[in-house]
């Protein structure tokens, strides 16, 4: 009967954790190039997904990333730059961007291209709105560990 119990009040808990709703958001901002003046841009410009690793941590940051795009559109190379917290958004934000579809979207010649992106990955608020409202002021504050 103890037994029973244990593995009942086990699954509540676990219930209880699965069924509550985290709203998160990821904020995306092209540092150098400004967009504008840019060669190459995103093919879809969509807010990214939340990397799984991190929303099951709870994990909330950013990170600024060096990101490398080829004369044919692809990304070749992601460089952690700097972050906060200082582990732990590396390898989740790289995979994010190494997904990006990159189209020339400038008129200029396809080129290779040195782009600084900071990803902010927000959590929080008891609507998508209030997520995103807190990604926004995250955004402004220095991304530096």
């Amino acid at each position: 009967m103890k037994l029973h119990l244990v593995i009942a009040t086990a699954a509540a808990v676990i219930t209880f954790k699965v069924n509550a709703t985290n709203y998160a958001d990821v904020n995306v901002s092209y540092l150098h190039p400004a967009q504008s003046d840019t060669i190459w841009s995103r093919a879809k410009q969509v807010t990214p997904l939340y990397p799984l690793e991190l929303a099951r941590a709870g994990t909330i940051g950013c990170g600024v990333f060096k990101v490398s795009v080829d004369g044919s559109g692809k990304t070749t190379d992601v460089t952690l730059v700097s972050s906060v917290p200082g582990k732990g958004i590396a390898r989740p934000a790289s995979k994010v961007i190494r997904d990006w579809q990159w189209v020339n979207s400038s008129g200029l010649a396809d080129a290779p291209e040195q782009k600084l992106i900071r990803l902010d990955f927000c959590m929080g608020g008891s609507t998508m709105e209030e997520a995103q409202a807190r990604c926004q002021v995250q955004a402004t504050a220095a991304c530096q560990g």
